[in-house]
């Protein structure tokens, strides 16, 4: 064969190689958007058996009673003025708090497994369990599982061999509590604006919390626990808990040292907790409500700049940083739907009367309504993604084109035994 044509046959099969695997990789995203589309309808299918009240309390992270057994606090008729009437009012997740935790991991996996069965026997979806497991002095399981040093301690002494291997046998102690969602890491850059309030919290630099923050979330991850990235976009030295904190930066200092961290990290993480903090950038975005509270920072920082679509929570919305400066829980409630959180983180244990403001702000508005759907959406795939639920293939599969698509329906999944 003669070199022009030799050249010309190559040039035209490896066109037609390319064409045909074109072709093939068209027909698997067609399939794979196909079988999303049916898992959206078996989504669509399962929440559609709840109440709206069942739906609506997916939206609240709750601090409960007991440390032996599930204790539930208030029906729905709370919500009508109608006191001790109608079902249980449960939560979306469950916040466990160091009174929660009994003096045995054996007891705490207990206590966990009663909320599951409280939750089965009422026929509720099943709640997520979370707890504040940072390490140092933010340790809720103390004495239940190894000791776990401070985020600025195993920056400061463990190679990222070491902190990986520390944090995937805390995760697997985690989840042996029935507990399956941590609010942590911290990863935001320690600076002279915030080390005192965050001190051993922090992993410290930039690139330190990018390289030791991935390794934890991925232990964690990996591992069946979900983790909770915070608190977006930082803190100032004044304590949330007791104060507003104000951030004042430039705009490369916002993106270098505030997004930045997050934007490496989201990727890997199945949850963001907002911080209460206010922030004023220079020649930029003005300081006008919290971060939590913000359209800027939720909708178009978070879900637009760093295209995240995961769950994102509030903190606490009980905190002066909120009260004190004209957000009351109910005022709160409102206007973080509106920016853009998906579940509000609420200390104390009762809920009926946010959930009152919620249910009637959906039914007088529409736009808000929809709001709170999507939420609760988001929500229950973060419970698929937790092993809370699963997609069961059923029998009949539908056609499209040559291939055959599976439909599903969405179920409870059975919860694993403890490991040994």
């Amino acid at each position: 064969m003669k070199k022009e044509n030799y050249s010309k046959f190559t040039l035209i099969f490896t066109s037609l190689f390319f064409v045909i695997l074109s072709a093939g990789c068209n027909s698997e995203e067609k399939k794979q958007a196909l079988i999303t589309e049916e898992k959206n309808k078996a989504l669509e299918k399962y929440i559609s058996n709840f109440s709206k009240e069942q739906l609506l309390s997916q939206l609240f992270l709750i601090n409960i009673e007991g440390n032996r057994k599930f204790i539930p606090v208030e029906k729905t008729g709370e919500i009508y003025g109608q006191k001790n009437e109608g079902n249980w009012l449960l939560s979306g997740g469950c916040l466990l708090f160091k009174y929660n935790l009994g003096n045995t991991a054996e007891d705490v996996r207990s206590f966990t497994d009663s909320i599951r069965q409280f939750y089965s026997d009422a026929g509720d979806i099943p709640p997520f369990v979370a707890v504040d497991q940072e390490g140092g002095y933010v340790s809720r399981l103390r004495g239940l599982t190894e000791n776990l040093p401070s985020q600025k301690k195993v920056a400061e002494t463990f190679s990222l061999e070491e902190a990986e291997s520390l944090y995937e046998r805390q995760a697997r102690q985690i989840k042996n509590l029935g507990i399956n969602v941590n609010l942590a890491p911290v990863v935001e850059v320690e600076t002279s604006g915030n080390a005192s309030f965050l001190d051993t919290r922090s992993f410290g630099s930039l690139n330190k919390v990018i390289d030791y923050g991935k390794a934890e979330i991925l232990a964690f991850e990996n591992n069946g626990i979900g983790t909770v990235l915070k608190h977006f976009p930082g803190n100032s030295n004044t304590d949330p808990h007791t104060g507003l904190p104000e951030i004042r930066v430039t705009e490369e200092e916002a993106e270098n040292i505030l997004v930045a961290p997050f934007r490496k990290l989201l990727p890997y993480s199945s949850a963001l907790l907002m911080s209460h903090a206010r922030v004023e950038i220079t020649g930029g975005h003005s300081k006008t409500e919290p971060a939590c509270l913000s359209e800027f920072w939720i909708k178009h920082v978070v879900r637009g700049d760093l295209g995240f679509e995961g769950v994102v929570f509030s903190d606490d919305i009980f905190m002066a940083a909120l009260e004190k400066n004209g957000y009351p829980p109910q005022t709160a409630c409102i206007k973080a739907f509106e920016s853009g959180i998906d579940v509000l983180m609420v200390s104390e244990k009762r809920y009926a009367d946010i959930l009152k403001v919620l249910i009637f702000q959906s039914e007088n508005s529409p736009e808000f309504n929809d709001i709170l759907n999507e939420s609760v959406r988001r929500v229950i795939k973060f419970k698929e993604k937790l092993g809370l639920l699963e997609y069961v293939q059923v029998d009949e599969e539908k056609s499209s084109g040559k291939s055959k698509i599976p439909s599903f329906i969405l179920t409870v999944k059975k919860q694993e035994s403890v490991t040994k």
